[in-house]
C-alpha cells in the first residue's frame, strides 16, 4: 500500500477512533472529578490543549486554529484559573487512556496496532503540528490498549496538524473552512463564531481540495513503514474503529470533524 492510500483512510478510522473520546460526557464529568473546571470548554482548553504547556494564550489559540480566537482565549483562562496547563494534560491523558482500556479491551490487534502506531508517532516531522507534539511527549503506558489509544490520539493530532496546514496552503480561513464543511453554521457555533457568517457557497472546489491536500500532506509520515505495514495498520485501525463503537455509544461522526 502507497502512503498516501493509508493517509487517505486516517481519517476515517484513527480520526474518528480517537475523537469520540474528547466529545463524550464521561470525559468532562472525569474532568471534573479530578478538580478541572466543571465548564465543558475551560477543561478542554487545559486538558487536550494542556499539552502546549504554560504558554501565552495566543500559542494556544493558534493550535486550536478553529476556534473563534476571542473565544479560545476566554476557554484558556477560565481553565487555567482552576487547573494549571500540565495537570490538565496529565488528567486527559489519563482519561484517553481510560478509555482505551475500555473501547478497545478484547481487540486482538492492539498490541500490533500501537507498535506501527508509536513507529509512524516516532519518526514524524513536528513541523506545523504542535498539538501533535505536545501529545507525542506526555507519558505513554507500558503496554495494552491504553498506551495503543494513546498512541492513536497521538496519530490524530498529527492529521489535524497537517489538515491546519492545508487550510492555510488554500488560502482558505478557519471559518470559511468550518461553513463549507458537513455541518455549517452549527459548528460555527460550537467553536465560538457569530453570525452573520460569510457566503461561501462557491467553496465547495475549495473545500474538496482541503482534503486531498491533508492527505498529500499526511502521507509522508507513513514513509518509515513498508508497503506491507501500511496495509497492516490500514486493516487494523478499521478493525480498532469498528471494535470500538460497538463497545458503547458513537459520537455522530460529522460532528465537530475539525476538534
Amino acid at each position: 500500500m502507497e502512503s498516501l492510500q493509508l493517509a487517505r483512510s486516517m481519517r476515517g478510522s484513527i480520526g474518528m477512533l480517537a475523537m469520540e473520546w474528547l466529545m463524550a460526557p464521561s470525559t468532562n464529568e472525569k474532568a471534573v472529578a479530578a478538580g478541572m473546571s466543571d465548564d465543558s470548554n475551560a477543561a478542554y482548553a487545559v486538558g487536550r490543549l494542556g499539552v502546549l504547556g504554560d504558554c501565552p494564550p495566543d500559542n494556544v489559540v493558534a493550535a486550536a486554529f478553529f476556534w473563534e480566537p476571542d473565544h479560545m482565549r476566554d476557554m484558556v483562562k477560565r481553565g487555567r484559573a482552576v487547573t494549571a496547563p500540565a495537570d490538565g494534560a496529565a488528567v486527559y491523558a489519563q482519561i484517553c487512556q481510560d478509555w482505551g482500556e475500555e473501547r478497545l479491551e478484547g481487540f486482538d490487534g492492539v498490541e500490533r496496532l500501537g507498535e506501527l502506531a508509536e513507529r509512524v508517532v516516532t519518526a514524524a516531522s513536528p513541523l506545523g503540528a504542535p498539538t501533535f507534539v505536545g501529545w507525542r511527549d506526555q507519558p505513554l503506558p507500558a503496554s495494552g490498549a491504553s498506551r495503543t489509544f494513546q498512541l492513536c490520539q497521538t496519530l490524530r493530532e498529527l492529521r489535524f496538524g497537517r489538515h491546519c496546514v492545508a487550510v492555510q496552503a488554500l488560502g482558505m480561513g478557519p471559518l470559511e473552512a468550518i461553513l463549507s464543511g458537513p455541518t455549517g453554521e452549527w459548528n460555527a457555533k460550537f467553536f465560538g463564531w457569530k453570525p452573520p457568517y460569510p457566503d461561501v457557497s462557491g467553496l465547495g472546489d475549495a473545500r474538496g481540495e482541503i482534503e486531498s491536500m491533508t492527505d498529500r500532506l499526511h502521507a509522508p509520515d507513513f514513509d518509515v513503514l513498508t508497503s506491507d505495514e501500511r496495509q497492516e495498520l490500514r486493516d487494523l485501525a478499521k478493525a480498532a474503529r469498528g471494535h470500538a463503537a460497538a463497545r458503547g455509544d458513537a459520537v455522530n461522526p460529522a460532528d465537530l470533524a475539525n476538534s
